[in-house]
């Protein structure tokens, strides 16, 4: 989902929209996962969550709340304009990753399904 300055990264609007335009997996990968995930973001401005829970349903993203469960089975963490970046496509999570700027706790197979869906959304 791209940032468009409509709504600002992890605000409210931004996580309503971000379900709104989950209609479909999020990849093929994905198809048949049911996750949590928690992204935790520093340096959040002001107006925007530090954290944001998202749930995925047979690959689809179908709920978005600010703030973080416990017990998700995948968190990721980074800085705030990376995440933006990588929600909008704009950097490779694999490559993030790699670099250490991107943190990953919890259940690596299903990280591995998530970044390899995240990269394919990201060439689109």
């Amino acid at each position: 989902m791209t940032d468009d300055g409509a709504a600002g990264f992890l605000t409210d609007e931004y996580l309503e929209r971000l379900v709104a335009e989950a209609a479909r997996p999020v990849g093929e990968l994905t198809a048949g996962t049911s996750a949590t995930v928690v992204v935790k973001v520093a340096g959040a401005p002001a107006g925007a969550a530090a954290s944001a829970t998202l749930e995925l349903s047979d690959g689809v993203v179908t709920a978005a709340r600010p703030g973080a469960v416990r017990g998700a089975q995948l968190t990721l963490s980074a800085g705030y304009d990376l995440a933006r970046d990588l929600f909008a496509g704009d950097a490779d999570p694999a490559e993030q990753y790699m670099t250490g700027d991107l943190k990953v706790s919890g259940d690596m197979a299903l990280w591995l399904k998530v970044m390899a869906a995240w990269q394919d959304a990201g060439r689109r």
